[in-house]
């Protein structure tokens, strides 16, 4: 299985969003069909620090590691004072890679795990170490058994580890595997054998005495794409002509062709069964299902009219086959045409990865932060465990309470963490994956926006829903703006209307369309209420009710108006373009400052009393100060990506990086490795650094609490770290 683990991250929403609509086109593909079984979860781990034991067994309840002084916030007298408060790394599972009778071995971002089969608990879990960090591919693999790891780093070294013990036991090397050419690693039942394809060349390596048992075999030179059977017993690969080609790595048999079905498509999934006797493939609208038990394969099962390439997952005895249709799986019999059961996990989340336990009984399911089983005859729910993705967060307004969700793991599940235990309080589960969410000023509601745009608002109480905005039936943006001053009303942009919603009635009562279908728009979260958007012609704002309060109308190059900001206090207005940056009195309707821009800026925010302003280029920030129109540049890293933020101490600026390798840093954002994390505490005033933290994950964005007590930074491995600070020394 080889596996894509790039560091590069962008910093547009842009990007962000056209992934999430790339993932939810192929989750809506297939509509559900009537028979489903709901999975409510019958637990939540509870967040842990990073684990280093060989066994976790039973943990302690998690305390934070320092006790910060509440409402106090962070000045620039104690900035040395800032430390780790809690810290979050548990990915949820992406491949559940093997199924034994009494445990799965679940492969994360960066390590494998032995769930327990029964309870779904970690066992062991097993990072995975690599000789450049920054590396950005790697393969892996695990013995059927659930005994055994494997990873073949791009050097060409193989680490075995045992996963009992999280210990590697053995490391070999074989040919250096080429960017051009497909490879892939295997291992046999019991783990003692390695199956190698590197360069095109297939051989088979007894880990004992680091033998090569077997070798010599070549795949097809054209060889597009291949996958290993579970047991490492045979390969496929495939074709430009859509010919897949069955090498055995067991043995001499002849390799066998499989041709006719995918001549005029390309194959997008390949699997096997677990012992290599049933083989499924699937491209454009197709699947077809072989039987490779006997002398000659035989065509068993073709379906067609899919709406999609699915992925096909067979059980050991050769006759189930789950397919996998996020957010749905389908469980066929493979005697019948029709499918035997629909599974689905709570809230309709994604699915990643699917897979039977060795006796056909039970299926495995792991979902955006979800493992589950479910027993096959009865069609009924076992066990569930959940680790939330966590990519994103957004705090209260009295940051007692931290909202997160996802955006690296696309999912719909907003995690709710209590400030003061660091534990999960509430899960919102929504239909698609959030994009947005808005917590109240008054602390009793958050609005979420799902990627279809459908809005709802929870109280945050109880993780009650109490009012639910359907999806637009046409191509109409939607982006929540804010709650009104009263609380009760929910503010969102709709097309060109603004609406607003009552909480408590679940219905809109009243809206206002704009004079013009806006570029950008800010929100409306201020203590004036008011939001501002840009037309062609001007920018204009506006009060709830519609009417125009101010016009600015003397612009140059309004038609670049990337982004709009107001101040807390309503009063002072950011337009930010590609290469502008003017900073506008609202009442008096007069540019208090103008800046030329030197390139492109990616984000902008005023301080909590809007006396000063950060321009934020990735590698380098800006801090304008509103009064003189003094400009301090904050140095960072070469081809950084940077979060800046204010806390309530404005002469303090708050960096969370990550660093690129030096060979990267030139490169364009899409093309960087990153490789390190820091996290900066800067004067504002001065642009002097004051602090230099280090830190083990790296922090692509963040966010901080309205007192300035907490700092949430964030990383797409689900690494979540808060800071806060230290008692006074």
């Amino acid at each position: 299985m080889k596996v894509t683990m790039r560091r590069v991250v962008s910093s547009t929403s842009r990007v962000l969003r056209l992934t999430l609509v790339a993932f939810a086109l192929a989750a809506c593909s297939q509509q559900s069909r009537e028979l489903e079984t709901q999975l409510v979860p019958t637990r939540t781990l509870a967040p842990r620090p990073r684990v280093t034991a060989t066994s976790l067994g039973e943990l302690p309840r998690l305390t934070p590691t320092v006790t910060p002084e509440p409402l106090t916030g962070l000045t620039l007298e104690n900035a040395d004072r800032l430390a780790r408060v809690f810290q979050l790394d548990e990915p949820p599972p992406r491949h559940i890679y093997s199924a034994a009778n009494d445990r799965l071995v679940v492969f994360t971002s960066r390590s494998f795990e032995v769930i327990v089969a029964d309870t779904l608990d970690v066992q062991t879990r097993t990072p995975v170490q690599l000789n450049d960090e920054a590396a950005p591919i790697f393969w892996y693999a695990a013995s059927p058994n659930g005994k055994v790891g494997a990873i073949m780093q791009p050097d060409g070294t193989v680490d075995i580890y045992d996963l009992d013990t999280s210990q590697i036991v053995k490391t070999l090397t074989v040919p250096r595997p080429s960017a051009e050419i497909a490879s892939d690693i295997a291992l046999n039942e019991d783990g003692s054998e390695l199956a190698v394809v590197s360069r095109g060349e297939l051989r088979r390596i007894r880990l004992d005495d680091a033998q090569v048992v077997s070798g010599g075999q070549t795949l097809p030179p054209l060889t597009q794409a291949i996958r290993f059977a579970e047991d490492a017993s045979r390969v496929a690969a495939v074709q430009p002509t859509g010919d897949i080609v069955i090498v055995s790595a067991v043995g001499s048999a002849p390799p066998i062709t499989l041709t006719g079905v995918f001549t005029n498509t390309a194959v997008e999934h390949l699997s096997f069964s677990p012992n290599g006797a049933k083989f499924g493939a699937s491209g454009g609208e197709s699947l077809a299902v072989w039987d490779l038990s006997g002398d000659q394969p035989v065509l068993q099962k073709t379906f067609t009219d899919l709406g999609g390439a699915v992925e096909p997952i067979f059980d050991r005895t050769g006759r189930f086959m789950a397919v996998l249709i996020s957010p749905s799986v389908l469980l066929y019999d493979l005697q019948d045409d029709e499918p035997r059961a629909q599974f689905r996990l709570a809230g309709n989340l994604p699915v990643w990865s699917v897979n039977f336990d060795p006796t056909g009984e039970r299926l495995f399911v792991a979902g955006s932060g979800e493992l589950a089983s479910f027993d096959i005859a009865t069609r009924r729910a076992l066990q569930s465990a959940s680790r939330p993705p966590i990519t994103r967060s957004v705090f209260s307004a009295d940051g007692k309470a931290l909202f997160t969700w996802s955006t690296a793991y696309p999912s719909g599940d907003v995690a709710i963490f209590d400030a003061q235990t660091w534990a999960v309080r509430d899960r919102l589960l929504h239909h698609m994956p959030v994009i947005q969410v808005e917590p109240d000023r008054a602390n009793a509601y958050v609005a979420t926006v799902t990627l279809d745009f459908g809005i709802f608002v929870w109280r945050v109480r109880d993780g009650r829903r109490l009012a639910s905005i359907a999806a637009p039936v046409t191509d109409t943006a939607r982006a929540l703006l804010c709650f009104a001053p009263d609380d009760r009303s929910l503010i969102y942009l709709d097309g060109r209307r603004i609406v607003a919603y009552d909480i408590a009635a679940d219905r809109a009562t009243g809206d206002f369309e704009l004079p013009f279908a806006p570029r950008s728009i800010s929100g409306c979260n201020n203590e004036a209420a008011v939001l501002a958007a840009a037309g062609e012609q001007d920018i204009r704002v506006f009060d709830l009710e519609g009417r125009v309060v101010a016009t600015m109308d003397a612009l140059s190059g309004v038609e670049e108006a990337g982004a709009l900001y107001l101040s807390e206090d309503g009063r002072r207005l950011a337009v930010l373009s590609p290469t502008q940056l003017t900073i506008w009195d609202v009442q008096a309707q007069e540019a208090l400052q103008t800046a030329q821009l030197r390139r492109a800026p990616l984000a902008g925010l005023f301080s909590p009393r809007g006396d000063r302003f950060i321009i934020n280029f990735g590698d380098d920030v800006d801090v304008l100060d509103v009064a003189s129109g003094k400009v301090v540049s904050l140095d960072l890293p070469k081809g950084s990506s940077a979060t800046a933020l204010f806390p309530r101490d404005s002469r303090l600026v708050i960096t969370a990086l990550m660093i690129p390798t030096s060979e990267t840093a030139e490169q364009p954002l899409d093309r960087r490795v990153f490789a390190s994390g820091e996290l900066r505490l800067w004067d504002a005033q001065t642009g002097e650094l004051l602090r230099r933290i280090q830190t083990q994950d790296l922090p692509y964005v963040g966010a901080i609490s309205a007192d300035g007590a907490f700092f949430a930074t964030h990383a797409r491995t689900n690494a979540m770290t808060i800071w806060g600070r230290s008692p006074a020394r």
